[in-house]
């Protein structure tokens, strides 16, 4: 293949790679946001004796959809384990939250 064939495939396909980089970092922080504020706000609702399951089953949840999607795409064995892990700790948490604590 030429430059020229390689360039028209990549028009064809109309994958912008930047953008697809910038997504995934734009993910990356929010993943990141959400658990410093859930830790934030699940220290405040301790301190004053409420529960911080809810939040919990929040932020695993959503971490084991991240990895587990990436394990599906990249079939990355850590990203599987820390999947499992995650939505574990959520399934735990969510126990918890139902039974009162």
């Amino acid at each position: 293949m030429n430059k020229e064939e390689i360039l028209a495939r990549s028009r064809r396909e109309n994958k912008d790679e930047r953008e697809i980089m910038v997504r995934d970092q734009s993910m990356r922080w929010t993943l990141i946001t959400m658990a410093v504020l859930a830790v934030i706000f699940a220290f405040i609702r301790d301190s004053r004796g409420q529960t911080v399951m809810d939040l919990s089953v929040v932020v695993c949840g959503s971490c084991s959809a991240t990895f587990i999607y990436r394990f599906i795409k990249t079939k990355r064995r850590d990203c599987l384990i820390l999947g499992i892990l995650s939505i574990a700790v959520a399934i735990f948490a969510l126990i918890r939250f139902i039974m009162g604590y």
